[in-house]
């Protein structure tokens, strides 16, 4: 009885987990409609998948209301998963609000240098020292030491003390981002040619 429990117990966490990042993961798809490219410009049929789902996740709190955010996971390995959930339902105004237009351009503004670019698709596998990461992005270290040295200030990256290049505070959850909306975008402008 006590095994049976025991290993009912070691599977109620793994499905659980699996089922919550499930449903999110489809309630964020059909409310961004990012999965399934059904993007809305207009008004949207009351009655439509689409809708149903984005009153459901902005109500009862009443109109100007959004409900956004991210989810991901990843492996690089068996030992190494990562995932990251981040999620807001609010007013439109008071969501907004949470950052300034200077605050979103400079973040934004991490992601436009190629270098640091290259630094953070490379500590997706794990931390790095500067020797490793500018040799397998085939960028001078002098260089791979400014982006290092610029996303410390930005707090996205911390040295170790045995001197390797650790992601910190959402970095790689950021990069993925960029990388699924660059995606997205890249879709975007091959279907409109």
């Amino acid at each position: 009885m006590f095994l049976e429990n025991s290993k009912r117990g070691l599977l109620a966490h793994p499905i659980t987990l699996c089922f919550a990042v499930t449903v999110t993961i489809g309630l964020l798809f059909v409310g961004t409609n990012t999965l399934i490219g059904n993007e809305v410009y207009g008004p949207m049929d009351p009655q439509s998948e689409e809708s149903l789902a984005l009153n459901t996740l902005s109500q009862p709190s009443g109109e100007r209301q959004i409900a956004w955010g991210y989810v991901g996971a990843y492996s690089v390995s068996p030992a190494q998963k990562k995932s990251r959930i981040a999620f807001w339902k609010d007013n439109i105004d008071n969501f907004l609000s949470n950052a300034s237009d200077a605050e979103i351009a400079n973040l934004a503004t991490l992601f436009t240098n190629p270098t640091v670019v290259a630094v953070l698709r490379q500590l997706v596998e794990g931390r790095k020292s500067v020797t490793d990461l500018a040799k397998e992005a085939g960028i001078p270290e002098s260089e791979v030491e400014g982006a290092v040295e610029t996303l410390m200030k930005a707090t996205l990256v911390v040295r170790t003390e045995d001197n390797l290049i650790t992601p910190h505070n959402d970095a790689i959850s950021f990069f993925l981002n960029f990388v699924s909306m660059t995606t997205v975008h890249l879709g975007h402008t091959k279907s409109d040619r």
